[in-house]
């Protein structure tokens, strides 16, 4: 079973550069045909099972997001 997890700084704080969240991809073996996507510490929100076209949709769309140059670079701390 593959796991990777991404954590990131909740931005509800404006100076919080601090990674206490994450999300959590899992793949149960190399033959399964759904990536499981989960908020581990949001309790209320549901796993999401995406199938292997759309997290390529999604790993194409942040890429093109990323090249368009269309999310906010970030700021330099001052």
């Amino acid at each position: 079973m593959a796991i990777k997890v991404i954590p990131f700084a909740r931005r509800f704080l404006v100076n919080s550069n601090d990674k206490e969240d994450c999300i959590a991809l899992r793949m149960f073996d190399r033959d399964s045909s759904l990536i499981e996507v989960s908020f581990p510490f949001h309790e209320d929100t549901p796993n999401f099972f995406l199938s292997i076209s759309e997290a390529l949709d999604l790993k194409n769309a942040i890429d093109q997001l990323i090249d368009l140059k269309m999310l906010e670079k970030p700021r330099e701390e001052k």
